[in-house]
């Protein structure tokens, strides 16, 4: 069993000798906390609406956005039981239901 342990070991440091040769060059990644990149992010990321901002967008009642789910009309992300909605997701599906005639 040991002998076998120590086969795999010199087939790992070939393997890994392999790659560093092969694989370009990694940069080292070093944390300044004062780079705002964390600023930029947070412009990247989208935004996430809830059924609350959905309805108030879309100016209809809740059971009006349940049927229109039940219905397929949209279509949230779900986390648990709580839906979500990107924006550009909604804005897509409603153009999608206007081309179709559903919205």
């Amino acid at each position: 069993m040991l002998s076998l342990v120590k086969r795999i070991c010199r087939q790992l440091d070939e393997i890994i000798r392999l790659l560093c040769k092969t694989a370009p060059p990694v940069h080292e990644v070093v944390y300044d906390p004062d780079h705002s990149e964390d600023a930029s992010h947070e412009k990247q990321m989208p935004e996430l609406l809830d059924i609350q901002q959905v309805v108030e967008i879309l100016n209809i009642s809740v059971p009006t956005y349940y049927r229109w789910v039940k219905q397929g009309q949209l279509m949230p992300r779900r986390k648990g039981k709580r839906h979500y909605f990107y924006k550009e997701d909604l804005l897509q599906q409603l153009e999608e239901g206007r081309r179709r005639g559903r919205i």
